[in-house]
């Protein structure tokens, strides 16, 4: 087979994410590359049993916004997210008497 008879190789539309929690859960995820991140996010927050909205996560120490595409925020194939849950709260009283 010469040069000119193999076929280009384009890009696939879809690219394999893994999900990685804060205890080391992973979860994988096949994504279209122009399609809104929350499309994986929401069946991963279901999965995991906790609210979207607990949940941040992060690609590369960035934080990445439901509304955004794997296109927009540069993600490959085999890249790997960080979901952290979002902790509130953290002071306490303190008495000087």
């Amino acid at each position: 087979m010469s040069a000119s008879d193999k076929k280009p190789l384009v890009p696939s539309s879809h690219i394999t994410v893994k999900i990685k929690s804060q205890d080391d859960v992973c979860v994988y995820f096949r994504i279209k590359r122009d399609v809104e991140v929350r499309k994986m996010m929401q069946p991963y927050s279901d999965k995991v049993g906790r609210q979207l909205s607990n949940f941040r996560f992060l690609f590369d120490g960035t934080r990445i916004k439901l509304n955004q595409t794997p296109n927009e925020i540069g993600l490959e194939e085999g890249d790997e997210i960080e979901a952290f849950v979002e902790q509130l709260g953290g002071f306490s009283f303190f008495h000087r008497h």
